[in-house]
């Protein structure tokens, strides 16, 4: 009877603690870990799992070590509850440390619970080398890889962005589940491949496996990404007809797509009639009025949201210098700067100095901009000294441009875009031999450029272009197309901007490879496919240049056509030959 009334007590005990896990109440968890304590049970295995579990899930991993490391006995529960709790804290490198010690610990054999754990660290910290050493050494042990391994592999594969290994491990799937739909679509959807997305998505309502809400915020975002406002919206009545338009995951997103989309209409109509709007809800509609540049509507609704009670977070204030930058408001940018620590209580962090910076850059303040990256209490980013630099090459200041780049050098020397604005600082100032010496630094660096892409939905069907594309179907017609444009925008005093183009050929080729940027060849394939009237929608990945921001103007009002550009940093809407941005991008 003794015996029994002990077991029955730590069975209690465990049982309060999982509640306390499940509701994160932190303090009340530490209570009963004083009971415990003076009752004796800290030492018992079972008690001291739950206690690891509980301040793993409450997010107190010291107390949680404490613990596990304070027991006598441990089992494979112990050590896979430890792990698990780093791994869904972000604590990559205390996960694969645990795996080493736990690989020489006797009498402990890994299981797929293990593995699992250790390969969601391995997507968290994307290092895909440990990832798949990881998964070598499943194979080599034996283990029974199910479903939720597999699913596990996809999701590592995915993240570390290997989508070759991603797709072969889902391919091995005999029945998907929608997890591992879920994971497969959304590796793609990180990995700017939207077309493959959307195709999958299609081949998963084939099998008749029902999307759920993270379905849908995935393949919402690939509709985003790339301007498909039509798959869109028939995802949107898809969502519907399932009663998960509503769920706050789905509509945020959704209101989402339809201001990546240019809708602001059509993302406002969403919002309203969401029943719940938490501040994710509120910072996705504000951030819709900023990529359009909107920022009288960004503040209003910033406004409405603190009138419902609701505090503005970190990301709802970057979304607001943003939208500040993007109209030159310099000072209500600094006063929503200001405000940030003054009324609200939050830190500025890196991200919205970087804001500041990009803000004053854009109004000419370079001398402001540099010394805030100077004096900030925290170490530049590369986006702080970028932004600064897109500024230098904007007003052509030389001298500072060289500055921003040896700190950028400092700081990750292959990452191609500082030597791309660099050369083409130098380039427009006619300093040929340092834009040349620029490049061939980047290329003794390895600095490889990003690749400019750019999408365009034509009839339900979202079509890709790279640069100088040349295998689209109807590629001869869309150049045809283009060749036809420039002559006629050349009538209009359209100058062709090659001066940054740095290839050593005529001025004729040069001018025949900015026929060739995706963006330029998406609207040429859009006026070639839809209808007069309608009005034309792209996407690209990088920012529009300007000689295509200058072509698109014209464009617009030789063909009578309101065309949308969503680029990298913003929503431009160009309409008889002017752009929403007022040429200040």
């Amino acid at each position: 009877m003794q015996a029994s009334g002990v077991k029955s007590n730590s069975y209690i005990y465990v049982a309060v603690l999982n509640a306390c896990a499940r509701t994160q109440a932190l303090s009340q968890g530490k209570l009963i870990h004083e009971k415990i304590i003076k009752s004796g049970f800290h030492l018992d295995m079972v008690v001291g799992n739950a206690l690891v579990d509980m301040y793993s899930k409450c997010g107190s991993l010291e107390d949680a070590r404490k613990v596990f490391n304070a027991l006598p006995n441990r089992d494979i529960v112990s050590w896979n509850t430890m792990i698990r709790g780093y791994s869904q804290n972000g604590y990559g490198q205390e996960v694969l440390r645990m795996y080493a010690t736990m690989q020489q610990s006797a009498g402990i054999k890994l299981d797929n619970i293990t593995y699992a754990s250790i390969l969601k660290a391995c997507s968290s910290m994307a290092d895909l080398g440990k990832g798949r050493q990881i998964h070598a050494q499943m194979v080599r042990s034996g283990i029974k890889i199910d479903t939720v391994i597999r699913n596990t592999l996809i999701d590592m594969y995915g993240r570390c962005g290997s989508l070759q290994e991603a797709l072969k491990e889902f391919q091995k799937l005999p029945n998907p589940d929608i997890v591992s739909w879920n994971s497969m679509i959304a590796a793609y959807v990180l990995h700017e491949h939207a077309h493959d997305a959307l195709r999958l998505y299609e081949e998963m309502l084939q099998t008749g496996a029902k999307p759920d809400s993270i379905t849908f915020a995935s393949i919402l975002k690939a509709c985003g990404e790339t301007a498909a406002i039509g798959q869109g919206r028939r995802i949107h009545a898809q969502a519907v007809r399932v009663s998960l338009h509503l769920d706050s995951l789905v509509g945020t997103t959704l209101v989402d797509m339809y201001a990546r989309c240019g809708s602001l209409d059509e993302a406002r109509q969403v919002f309203d009639r969401l029943p719940n709007r938490g501040v994710v809800s509120w910072g996705a509609m504000i951030a819709g009025y900023a990529r359009v540049g909107d920022c009288r509507l960004a503040q209003q609704c910033l406004e409405d949201m603190q009138a419902q009670g609701l505090k503005p977070d970190k990301v709802i204030f970057i979304s607001i210098l943003a939208a500040c930058s993007h109209k030159g408001l310099v000072e209500e940018g600094k006063g929503y700067f200001k405000s940030m620590s003054e009324h609200y209580g939050i830190s500025p962090g890196i991200e919205h100095y970087s804001c500041m910076v990009d803000l004053l850059g854009r109004a000419g303040k370079l001398d402001e901009a540099e010394h805030l990256l100077q004096t900030m209490p925290m170490s530049p980013d590369i986006v702080g000294w970028g932004s600064l630099l897109t500024a230098c090459k904007t007003y052509g200041d030389v001298e500072r441009g060289r500055r921003c780049f040896d700190e950028l050098m400092k700081l990750d020397s292959r990452k191609a875009s500082g030597y791309v604005l660099m050369a083409n600082i130098y380039a427009d100032a006619h300093m040929w031999t340092d834009a040349y010496r620029i490049e061939y630094l980047r290329r003794s660096a390895g600095a490889w450029k990003k690749p400019a892409r750019a999408w365009i939905e034509v009839n339900n069907k979202v079509h890709g272009f790279l640069v100088g594309d040349k295998s689209h179907p109807q590629t001869d017609s869309i150049y045809s197309q283009l060749k036809r444009l420039s002559c006629k925008m050349k009538e209009q005093g359209y100058i062709p901007k090659i001066d940054s183009i740095l290839k050593q050929v005529s001025d004729e080729d040069k001018e025949d490879s900015l026929c060739g940027h995706v963006e330029k060849l998406a609207i040429a394939f859009g006026l070639l496919s839809t209808p007069q009237g309608t009005t034309i929608r792209a996407a690209k990945n990088l920012r529009v240049c300007t000689d295509c921001h200058t072509a698109t103007k014209i464009i617009s009002k030789l063909e009578n056509r309101e065309i949308v550009i969503r680029d990298a940093y913003r929503l431009h809407h160009f309409k008889d030959g002017a752009c929403s941005c007022e040429d200040f991008y």
